[in-house]
């Protein structure tokens, strides 16, 4: 065996999706039509490399991927032309940028996250131009990464669960090379630090009173980083039935709200009961 297939074996052995044990509580559906352009979807992942990451950074989030929306959504025809290069697509389909351990950052479609368990992020108050330019800028880094690393494998295989938990993310980050630092989300970061818009920056306080954000320059972004940040809000929808899973005993819900408003309904009368969803969802996670 040669060492460009011994690396893609290894590559294969740790993203491999093992069986969830636990539920899903995305309803994919409803998901699509709740992203919007700009948004950064957070993923649990199932896979020998999302174990290691989530060990790292104690955070049930290993990677994070950034959403782009449909092609014919975007409006610098250059842009759609360099994307529908890069992946021919309908002009309809929902594309995502994210990294892989064995071809770096890349651009996917939203379906390939359909079986994963995803949080959305959504920055505050981020202007369309601005949006747009941190778009640009992480569809620049297509491609970053892809060399072959074996030190990134050493660096996965690491015993990190020995180590104590303040000292993980701080020694991940002095060890990780290009591909490691993109895998975990620093392109996304980076792009938003391209348009000033801060994720976890340092707040301190000025002499005359004032407080002032300074940019940590931490040179490596983490999913938890997105998740934790103050600037970027964490969007609910609802999930629906899980029949599929034969271990869960399900218990009627009784009462005059029993009977919630179906996906997709949006009627003004259905409003209350949405919102009771919604809190039932939050109560979940």
């Amino acid at each position: 065996m040669d060492l460009n297939r011994l690396y893609q074996w290894c590559c294969n052995w740790l993203q491999h999706e093992r069986p969830g044990s636990v539920i899903r509580l995305s309803d994919f559906d409803r998901l699509c039509r709740t992203l919007q352009s700009g948004d950064v979807l957070l993923i649990d992942g199932r896979s020998r490399l999302d174990e290691a990451l989530k060990t790292v950074t104690s955070s049930r989030w290993s990677r994070a991927c950034l959403y782009l929306g449909q092609l014919h959504d975007i409006a610098d025809p250059a842009l759609r032309r360099q994307l529908s290069d890069y992946l021919p697509c309908s002009a309809d389909t929902r594309l995502i940028v994210e990294a892989r351990l064995d071809s770096g950052v890349r651009l996917r479609t939203l379906s390939a996250l359909e079986h994963e368990h995803l949080r959305i992020c959504r920055p505050r108050g981020l202007q369309a131009e601005e949006s747009g330019a941190a778009l640009r800028h992480v569809i620049s880094r297509l491609g970053l990464g892809a060399q072959r690393s074996w030190f990134a494998m050493v660096v996965l295989l690491l015993p990190w669960g020995w180590l104590p938990r303040r000292w993980r993310c701080s020694a991940f980050a002095a060890l990780a090379g290009s591909l490691l630092r993109q895998l975990v989300g620093t392109p996304i970061g980076e792009a938003f630090e391209f348009v000033q818009f801060p994720v976890l920056p340092l707040i301190k306080q000025q002499r005359d009173g004032k407080a002032r954000l300074f940019s940590r320059q931490p040179g490596i972004y983490f999913a938890a980083d997105f998740d934790h940040s103050p600037y970027l809000d964490v969007i609910k929808y609802p999930f629906v039935d899980q029949l599929d899973n034969t271990r869960i005993r399900l218990q009627p819900w009784n009462g005059p709200h029993a009977e919630l408003a179906s996906v997709g309904d949006s009627t003004p009368a259905e409003a209350d009961r949405q919102e009771k969803t919604d809190r039932v969802v939050r109560l979940v996670e």
